[in-house]
């Protein structure tokens, strides 16, 4: 039963993704799909940042992970308060490719990619922006011939729930924490492989 049901979360994933036609990667032994609204794929990265909702994507579930009551919950839909969330014209940051579970070190990523971050650093060009590498540490922008892709993979009907209230963009200074910089991957922020233990899903 509970295989049943990982099938159908990963089925109903990959229909929001894009379906069959959406990239796969190998990365570090495991196959990733990149979701039809991500940047370009970055070879080795399995999760991603959304800084104005603060919520991280993984590619290897896949699945959005968020904050809900306190808790971090895990789903391969956005939480209704971001359902009308626009993914294919968010801002994504891709997480360094040694990094293992960052939202259990989440004080970090907000502190250096607080909500909008970008209409400062990039004022005159953040609109041509689909976000930030960390890897090699260079903004990914829009190609033009992504634009028209976009337009109509954004026409597939995508299950909506109530419009998500909006929200006051964040000043860009943080705590004196440096804005926009990649976050430095510290040895307690990488997978202990010889000790890995399965993330548990809420039920």
């Amino acid at each position: 039963m509970k295989y049943l049901k990982k099938l159908t979360l990963v089925a109903m994933s990959a229909i929001l993704s894009g379906g069959c036609s959406t990239p796969s990667y190998i990365a570090a032994g495991v196959q990733y799909s990149n979701p039809s609204w991500a940047p370009p794929y970055s070879e080795g990265v399995r999760y991603y940042y959304l800084p104005d909702i603060e919520v991280y994507y993984d590619l290897s579930d896949p699945e959005f992970i968020y904050l809900d009551n306190g808790q971090w919950s895990f789903s391969p839909l956005l939480p209704p308060i971001y359902a009308g969330y626009d993914l294919f014209n968010s801002f994504v940051i891709s997480l360094q490719w040694n990094v293992y579970q960052p939202w259990m070190h989440h004080q970090y990523y907000v502190a250096h990619y607080p909500r909008y971050y970008y209409h400062n650093i990039y004022p005159n060009n953040f609109s041509t922006m689909r976000g930030f590498n960390e890897n090699d540490r260079h903004p990914v922008y829009r190609r033009p011939e992504d634009r028209d892709k976009m337009n109509d993979l954004r026409k597939i009907e995508i299950p909506r729930r109530n419009a998500p209230v909006p929200r006051q963009p964040q000043a860009p200074h943080y705590y004196g924490k440096d804005i926009g910089r990649p976050v430095k991957v510290r040895p307690q922020m990488k997978e202990n492989k010889q000790e890995r233990k399965k993330i548990v899903r809420p039920q």
